[in-house]
């Protein structure tokens, strides 16, 4: 039975975004702007709260003999912005609230006792009611029972769908697949942290993006030329709902002669700091969500963040005694590369991210 339209997912907006913050290891922060739904991945790093013994070095690779990354900075840039776009669609899969979602479907006993009964219209009301609670994500749910769909609820266009078995009384009666996240929104989303056009791709189709037009195809590596721009595309495999194969392009914009004249450590540190000022510029007034900005950072890099005014440490815990504004920090045992930034005077904001 199809389903009725799926609802905008916004909720009350702080200058243009409202953050909610999950603190605990392997949660994330969901960032809802004015297009809809829009999550972020869970924390990938490790706990910073305590401090360790630190040691500075220079800028990686920009002094006197570096080599230049030359034809390999397009890959290098590209290879950070794909960690970010695939940390954030594994975060659709597997975040906390995916599992608290998966808990609220499993648990419905009007749900369960509709499937198990094969009652095709019960089922639908109970699947409408579950993805149109206040508060719970799920874009889209449908319900099956021996091969045949009793209920499906929400949009057309749905990316990372999740599967699992429904049980009433310890027997399988049915099966569900449900999505926390829609393809605008994750486009949205990835465009908004990276900076780089990107495009959906279903059996070869153009589904939706923002590089238009829109080439007819894209492979890692290709050169596309769009505009009169270049771009080279990176290419991630997804799933599109209920089945079936979704793959994301990302084209990253041709570098210029100043950043291919800079090592490949240094062209990557440039990349990690461009995808960090494109997330903080989503909180506005930036120095009323520091806490918010270093959770956000930590989960979609996988790396620390910390925002400090001289020895004062506003956000990200104790971390490391000293970092420098730039180069590398040795601490807990490993190398970090430093990007660093001060956009509200005397606050700055560093990015560790692992040493290549």
């Amino acid at each position: 039975m199809a389903g009725a339209r799926k609802r905008p997912r916004t909720r009350p907006l702080v200058a243009g975004v409202a953050v909610t913050t999950l603190a605990a290891i392997g949660v994330g922060a969901t960032l809802y702007e004015d297009f809809g739904s829009a999550r972020q991945a869970p924390r990938r790093s490790a706990s910073a709260s305590s401090a360790a013994p630190v040691s500075s070095a220079p800028n990686p690779g920009t002094g006197v003999g570096s080599t230049p990354c030359a034809a390999a900075s397009a890959t290098t840039i590209a290879g950070v912005d794909a960690t970010v776009a695939q940390t954030i669609y594994q975060g659709e899969l597997h975040s906390r609230e995916v599992r608290a979602d998966i808990a609220h479907i499993a648990g419905s006993r009007e749900l369960l006792s509709a499937v198990a009964s094969s009652n095709a219209t019960a089922a639908y009301a109970a699947v409408y009611t579950i993805v149109y609670t206040p508060h719970w994500h799920i874009v889209r749910l449908r319900v099956v029972r021996n091969g045949r769909v009793l209920a499906d609820v929400g949009g057309p266009d749905i990316i990372a769908p999740v599967s699992g078995p429904l049980r009433l009384k310890g027997r399988v009666v049915g099966s569900f697949v449900m999505s926390v996240q829609d393809d605008l929104g994750y486009v949205k989303l990835v465009s908004r942290f990276i900076g780089v056009p990107i495009d959906l791709y279903r059996n070869g189709a153009f589904v939706m993006g923002t590089l238009q037009p829109a080439p007819a195809s894209a492979t890692t590596g290709a050169q596309v030329d769009v505009a009169g721009r270049k771009y080279q595309a990176h290419v991630l495999d997804a799933l599109a709902f209920p089945s079936g194969a979704l793959r994301v392009a990302l084209f990253v914009p041709e570098p210029t002669s100043a950043v291919t004249g800079q090592s490949c450590a240094a062209v990557r540190v440039a990349a990690w700091g461009s995808v960090a000022k494109h997330i903080a510029a989503r909180f506005n007034p930036l120095a009323a969500h520091y806490r918010e900005l270093v959770e956000t950072l930590r989960g979609s890099t996988g790396g620390l963040a910390y925002v400090r005014a001289g020895s004062s440490r506003i956000a990200g815990g104790a971390g490391p005694a000293r970092i420098p504004h730039s180069g590398t920090v040795s601490y807990r045992g490993r190398s970090w590369s430093v990007f660093s930034w001060e956009p509200v005077p005397p606050a700055r904001i560093y990015l560790l991210t692992p040493a290549a």
